[in-house]
């Protein structure tokens, strides 16, 4: 089984990403009408936060050697709510991210009931030891799942946290190095192509882009993405090449740096 990775409706805290599902029942409609849904996200202190389901810490690195490590998941509804959580483990295949099961981590416990204002430790404990002499990259996926009760209500509205995890390399870390490409996709749209050549992975956040003429534009505030230990992947980033077409570059944050990198254009 291959879980894809959400790309739409996500949004980042840091390094953590919350997904919501929503669906509707007959009552929505009414319940819309009369109010406006509005959901806070807290990134101070390395905690996710939304919608009743605090999970900290938001990033996780495991040493090698390393046997365990945990997260906190806090119920800070007034409901009880039923949680899973699973372990992936998260590659890029220059194209996109796609997340594996994997049999190096088990959660435990994998499923549990947390009451209204009570918290759950979650250990997450290596039963593989294998070593790689470059970063592997896990995620840790956390779904709150839908009360019993919830459809009678007219709406469901379910919390998906996905946590990253990564494993330090067995040989001296190498620095990312990233290799930016643009191109032009098959319906019109603009495509970013970046490669780490490191053994570590690169996040990347607050990107714009500045084109030959002098015209910059915000690609993203906040998280963009990661460009994982020897890997890459593609993002669309444009429905139209026109400010693209001549090149220019790319101004953002990597691993907390500033960096600036020219790139050629997609004609």
């Amino acid at each position: 089984m291959i879980l894809p990775v959400w790309q739409d409706r996500i949004i980042s805290v840091n390094m953590a990403f919350c997904c919501f599902v929503f669906i509707l029942g007959a009552g929505f409609m009414r319940l819309l009408l009369r109010s406006i849904l509005f959901v806070a996200f807290f990134a101070a202190g390395h905690v996710a936060f939304a919608a009743g389901l605090q999970v900290t810490p938001i990033v996780l690195d495991i040493k090698q050697g390393q046997k365990s490590d945990g997260l906190w998941l806090t119920n800070t509804s007034s409901e009880a709510m039923d949680v899973q959580v699973r372990v992936f483990e998260w590659e890029q295949n220059n194209k996109t991210d796609v997340l594996r099961p994997t049999p190096e981590f088990v959660a435990s416990p994998p499923m549990t009931k947390i009451a209204s204002g009570n918290k759950q430790f979650i250990r997450l404990v290596r039963v593989g030891q294998s070593q790689a002499p470059i970063e592997r990259s896990y995620r840790i996926v956390v779904d709150e799942l839908p009360l019993e009760n919830a459809a009678a209500k007219g709406l469901t509205f379910a919390l998906r946290y996905s946590i990253p995890v990564f494993i330090q390399g067995s040989s001296k870390p190498i620095p990312p190095a990233l290799t930016w490409h643009l191109e032009s996709g098959r319906q019109g749209d603009v495509l970013l192509s970046i490669h780490n050549s490191g053994t570590t992975r690169a996040k990347l956040s607050d990107l714009t882009f500045t084109s030959d003429k002098g015209q910059t534009i915000s690609i993203n505030q906040g998280l963009f993405g990661y460009a994982l230990a020897n890997s890459g992947r593609q993002w669309t980033i444009s429905k139209s090449t026109r400010v693209f077409s001549g090149g220019g570059t790319f101004q953002g944050i990597v691993n907390g740096q500033a960096s600036t990198v020219s790139v050629p254009g997609t004609r």
